[in-house]
């Protein structure tokens, strides 16, 4: 009776690593990236005369504190920097 071995099926890492990084470099450079745009807000003009007082209406105003515990403060209530968007 013949004996037949069987040999451990191996696989050639080196080129697996260059696939990885040639993968790496395609994805890197075919994505785009959003950068943020910010706020969006329409600022009053400049005022140049003595009396710059406008009419603004309360429901467009927010008031933004910090206290002397330096603590945020968003309509007299005391917010985390975290929960701030």
């Amino acid at each position: 009776m013949k004996s037949f071995r069987r040999h451990a099926a191996s696989v050639n890492a080196g080129s697996m690593a260059d696939i990885a990084f040639l993968l790496l470099i395609f994805f890197l450079v075919t994505t785009t990236i959003s950068a943020d745009k910010g706020i969006l807000r329409q600022l009053p003009s400049i005022c140049e005369s003595g009396d710059c007082v406008a009419d603004i209406a309360e429901r467009n105003l927010l008031r933004v504190r910090v206290n002397e515990q330096q603590q945020i403060m968003i309509e007299d209530r005391v917010v985390k920097l975290t929960e701030i968007k």
